[in-house]
């Protein structure tokens, strides 16, 4: 069958590389729709695509259908979804993975993922109200409910194309089991996920975040294999509260305290993996204080870092971080991963390794 995937923005080959190294998959195409990068993959076994850790959505497909842009599609649209036997392989991929047939009087919902197009004749609304115009005629003991839905049926516009898909996924598998604490500007998991996944996680890593708000990197990093030592610190004493609530007795052996990351109670060269969020000068810090805080924990990362050693980082503000490198001849840049986007702002990536 065919499957889609969506991803936060510039994530995209990474998830390629998580699908090729965990389950063999390819790519048959890519895609982008508002806001989400996409991947369609053929494969008998989407239990294996929820299992991915940089994966927002997995979705099985149920209909394309190609758009002209006239508002002769929004009849398409409901004709084709009318037909009761193109939603079969969807069901049964859908109820295999709840462990039960789909029922016959369902909820559901139409999600559509559109962006505004000088081609199209019709509004993004339009194509949702074809869409569940169409569900209502193959599925006449479904209820459809505008709000929250069990069953969400996704459009996904990529070009003159129109993917009807149905969503595998839930609010849980995005969360990865939630936080028991939240606090404003935390990360999403995939994002920490796909940190970790360039950190190249070994069974023995003394693994630290000194700037790790509610500990969702760590949190990843548990959850990415066996470690010898997961190391969390950060200045606000509410946000290591929280990251040792989030934590709780799992995952050991674990350390978290407060410390500044500019001066950190490490031995040298006692770090084999350094993965951090670096603040922005927005919801956290100030902009002014970026340059003295991204030089400092570098300086800091030169130290605590064993040779060959690994650090990630996420920023938005690219120029102070190159700014920082500059005068850390202790770390030669290994990777960027460009084209990410958090919380509205375009981020970047870099992979630094220990000289």
């Amino acid at each position: 069958m065919k499957l889609l995937v969506s991803m936060f923005p510039g994530l995209r080959v990474l998830v390629v590389e998580e699908m090729a190294a965990r389950l063999g998959l390819a790519p048959v195409a890519t895609g982008r729709a508002r806001g989400s990068e996409l991947v369609w993959v053929q494969t008998s076994d989407p239990a294996g695509l929820l299992g991915l850790r940089l994966v927002e959505d997995v979705f099985v497909v149920v209909e394309t259908i190609p758009l002209s842009g006239k508002t002769v599609d929004l009849k398409a649209v409901t004709a084709a979804l009318g037909r009761p036997e193109v939603w079969e392989s969807a069901l049964r991929a859908q109820g295999h993975l709840a462990g039960r047939p789909t029922p016959a009087r369902v909820v559901f919902r139409v999600v559509a993922q559109a962006d505004d197009a000088a081609w199209r004749g019709y509004r993004r609304v339009d194509l949702q109200r074809a869409a569940e115009a169409g569900v209502g005629r193959a599925r006449p003991g479904w209820r459809l409910n505008a709000g929250e839905a069990p069953f969400e049926v996704w459009l996904h516009q990529v070009g003159r194309n129109l993917t009807v898909s149905l969503r595998l996924t839930s609010g849980v598998n995005r969360a990865r089991g939630g936080r028991a604490v939240e606090r404003a500007a935390a990360l999403r998991p995939t994002i920490a996920a796909a940190m970790v996944r360039l950190s190249e996680p070994a069974d023995d890593d003394v693994f630290l975040d000194p700037l790790c708000g509610t500990g969702t990197i760590l949190l990843e990093r548990a959850l990415a294999g066996r470690h010898g030592l997961l190391l969390g610190g950060d200045i606000d004493v509410g946000a290591v509260k929280a990251a040792v609530a989030n934590f709780g007795p799992r995952h050991k052996p674990v350390r978290i305290e407060r410390m500044d990351a500019r001066k950190l109670p490490l031995e040298d060269a006692s770090v084999d993996k350094l993965v951090t969020n670096l603040p922005w000068g927005k919801q956290i810090g100030r902009p002014e204080d970026l340059p003295a805080l991204y030089g400092g924990m570098l300086a800091e990362a030169v130290r605590v870092v064993r040779p060959g050693g690994l650090v990630v980082v996420l920023t938005s503000e690219v120029g102070v971080l190159d700014w920082a490198l500059k005068s850390q001849p202790g770390f030669v840049v290994r990777r960027r991963v460009t084209g990410i986007e958090v919380l509205g702002r375009p981020a970047e990536m870099r992979v630094l390794a220990r000289r």
